[in-house]
C-alpha cells in the first residue's frame, strides 16, 4: 500500500466508525425523538458512503475513489492535497455501482439501499414534513443486509479483525450490548446467514448464535458478531456431552502435534478434550476410541 492509499484508508476507517456508532446510538434510543430519526438517516447513509469507498479502495487503489483530474498528480502533491482537505473523491453512485456488483443484493436489499439514499437526500436538501414509518428498524436491517457485507472488520486494528468479537470492538461494549438486547439485529443476522450460506452453519464460538457460516471466500464468519478466521484454522468434532454434531471446535493446525487438545462445544459451551487418530486422522473426544476405526 502506498502513502496515498494509507492516508485515505486512515481517514475512511476513522470516520466510518464515528458515523456508524452515531447512527446506532440514535436508532437504539429508548424514546426516539424526531432528531434521533433524522440523525439515524444521515449517519447511516454517511457510514455506507465511507465504507463503500473503503471497499473500492482496497480493490482498486486510490484512483478508484479519487476524481480523474487528480490522477496525474505526484505522490507528494496528492499527500499535500489530502492534508489540506482539497482532494476530491468520486460521487457515491460510482462506489455503489461497484460494490453492488461485488456483494449479494436481492430486490429487497436494493430497495432498502435506494430508500435510505432518497431519505438522506430529502433530509439534507429540503427537509421532511413527515418522518418515514419504521425507519429505526430499517436501519438495523440496513446494517445487517448491506453494511455487514462490506468488510467493516477491516477498519479495526488487526487484533480485532480475526478471532475476535469484531462488532463489540467496533461499537464498544455498551452500544454492542444494547444493539443485541434491544433490536431485531440477532434475528435478522441469523436469517441473513442462512439465506446466504444454509449448508454449513455452526453456532459461533464467540457469541453463541447459530450464524457462523463458511463463506464463498472460505473464511468462517459470524453474521452476528463478525468473528472470523480462515477455514483451515478450525476443526470440528461431535460433542459427547450434548450430542451436537460437528459443534466442538478445536485448533486444526496444532491437533496433530499433541496427544490431545482442548476444544469447546459451540452448542452447549462446554470444554471437551479431543484427539486425532494416528491411523485415520478422525478427531474424537479424548480418551474415547476412534469412532471411525471402531
Amino acid at each position: 500500500m502506498n502513502k496515498v492509499d494509507e492516508q485515505l484508508t486512515f481517514r475512511l476507517k476513522k470516520t466510518f466508525k464515528l458515523y456508524i456508532r452515531s447512527a446506532l446510538q440514535n436508532a437504539l434510543s429508548e424514546t426516539p425523538s424526531e432528531s434521533d430519526v433524522l440523525q439515524t438517516i444521515i449517519n447511516i447513509q454517511a457510514a455506507l458512503e465511507l465504507i463503500g469507498k473503503f471497499f473500492v479502495l482496497r480493490r482498486e487503489g486510490w484512483k478508484g475513489i479519487v476524481k480523474s483530474k487528480f490522477h496525474d498528480k505526484s505522490e507528494t502533491e496528492l499527500l499535500s492535497l489530502i492534508e489540506k482537505d482539497e482532494i476530491q473523491t468520486t460521487p457515491f453512485w460510482k462506489s455503489k455501482d461497484f460494490f453492488s456488483n461485488e456483494i449479494y443484493l436481492n430486490s429487497d436489499d436494493k430497495d432498502l439501499l435506494d430508500k435510505f439514499q432518497s431519505h438522506r437526500n430529502q433530509v439534507m436538501h429540503l427537509g421532511m414534513s413527515t418522518l418515514p414509518h419504521g425507519i429505526l428498524n430499517e436501519s438495523i436491517w440496513f446494517m445487517v443486509r448491506i453494511i455487514n457485507q462490506l468488510e467493516w472488520q477491516d477498519t479495526l486494528p488487526m487484533q480485532d479483525q480475526y478471532l475476535a468479537n469484531s462488532l463489540k470492538s467496533l461499537l464498544g461494549n455498551s452500544l454492542y450490548t444494547s444493539l443485541l438486547a434491544n433490536s431485531c439485529y440477532i434475528d435478522e443476522s441469523i436469517d441473513r446467514a442462512f439465506e446466504l450460506y444454509p449448508d454449513d452453519m455452526k453456532h459461533c464460538i464467540q457469541c453463541a448464535n447459530e450464524s457462523w457460516a463458511l463463506t464463498d471466500e472460505l473464511d468462517r464468519v459470524c453474521f452476528v458478531c463478525g468473528y472470523r478466521g480462515d477455514q483451515d484454522t478450525f476443526g470440528f468434532a461431535d460433542c459427547p456431552l450434548c450430542d451436537a454434531k460437528g459443534e466442538v471446535v478445536f485448533d486444526a493446525l496444532n491437533i496433530g502435534y499433541n496427544e490431545h487438545i482442548r476444544g469447546k462445544c459451540c452448542s452447549c459451551r462446554e470444554f471437551v478434550n479431543v484427539s486425532k487418530c494416528k491411523t485415520c486422522d478422525w478427531v474424537s473426544p479424548y480418551p474415547q476410541v476412534c469412532n471411525s476405526c471402531a
